[in-house]
């Protein structure tokens, strides 16, 4: 079951599979961004914060999703400057959220890196992140961008809902996968089918074709954080932090409830939970508790739903138009579901 074990995070290999957007198509969004966060705050430790999120040199993989999805409609659209504007907010969506989630999880690192909370402090950090979220609804009307903006201020209600359901699920030894699910669907899914949802409609795609984008987008979006969650599973300082850092803190994702599922399952790993949450979980403990959730099949039961979402998100590129953005997705998803 070793071999099940990730190398590479799936945030590293995702941009190359994103080559119908250009270096130039990012920099215009880059440059909404830039504009759409100017501030007064020099000098503070909340323009430092707000500097230092949107300098920041991330993959761009929500904004090249809107880019990418809206390939599928009018070409006079595809280069509309309001197209450049949503991937922008849609970024800075983004950008607010890593902001607020560090605050709660109290994390000194995101992606092997100073998080900025802790460079710059709690109060800082939430007051730039409320700034940001200001900016977005701002721009969203001053822009005119109300369709878009409906899509995103309810996909901005299910990610508060995703991060509320899973501080709700802590240490629960109850947790089942539907809960699981409709979490990350919230922390992470949604967003994904935001994207491609914003990206067809300003690209001028048909209704049947923004519900199928809408639809890729959610597999993608389940594939993506599926196969982050069994990252968990190594250490990696690609996501900055160590092997099992969730188990520790309560959050317990799908190979764990796959195996607590099978029988004997519970019994075999309750104790480990009752340590988690008592906060007294020992280095023999984590890897009996690995090797407890590979030898119960956790790990390829995760594989298993990995590859179910694989299968549907091939079968909605086969009723796409078929061009070079499919085969950039059809790639990219059979990358999101090989097994390293």
């Amino acid at each position: 079951m070793k071999q099940m074990v990730l190398e590479n995070s799936a945030r590293r290999f995702m941009p190359k599979y994103f080559a119908k957007v250009s270096d130039e198509q990012l920099v215009k969004v880059k440059k909404y961004i830039e504009q759409f966060t100017a501030h007064s705050f020099n000098g503070t430790k909340t323009g430092d914060v707000l500097c230092d999120a949107t300098s920041s040199r991330g993959k761009m993989i929500r904004p090249r999703l809107v880019l990418m999805a809206a390939a599928y409609g009018s070409e006079e659209l595809q280069e509309n400057e309001r197209l450049y504007q949503l991937a922008a907010i849609v970024e800075m969506t983004h950008l607010a959220s890593l902001i607020h989630d560090d605050v709660v999880d109290e994390a000194p690192f995101r992606r092997g890196k100073p998080s900025i909370q802790s460079k710059y402090g709690k109060s800082a950090a939430v007051y730039a992140g409320d700034f940001i979220m200001s900016r977005i609804s701002y721009h969203l009307m001053r822009e005119g961008l109300n369709r878009a903006g409906i899509v995103l201020t309810k996909t901005v209600e299910e990610m508060c809902a995703g991060e509320i359901g899973q501080a709700m699920c802590r240490y629960r030894e109850n947790v089942t996968i539907p809960e699981y699910l409709q979490n990350i669907h919230g922390k992470t899914v949604a967003l994904f089918m935001a994207c491609c949802r914003i990206g067809a409609m300003e690209g001028g795609c048909s209704e049947r074709i923004i519900s199928l984008l809408e639809s890729f987008g959610e597999c993608l979006g389940y594939m993506f954080q599926m196969r982050d969650d069994l990252l968990d599973f190594s250490d990696n300082v690609l996501i900055g932090k160590s092997a099992h850092q969730d188990f520790k803190e309560g959050i317990y994702t799908l190979p764990v409830l796959v195996a607590l599922q099978k029988p004997g399952g519970k019994e075999a790993l309750l104790p480990f939970m009752k340590r988690s949450a008592e906060g007294t979980l020992e280095p023999q403990d984590i890897h009996q508790m690995e090797d407890v959730v590979e030898t119960l099949g956790g790990m390829e039961g995760a594989w298993q739903q990995i590859h179910a979402y694989q299968r549907r998100a091939e079968w909605i590129l086969q009723e796409l138009p078929d061009n070079d953005v499919s085969n950039q997705f059809l790639k990219l998803i059979r990358k999101l579901g090989a097994v390293s």
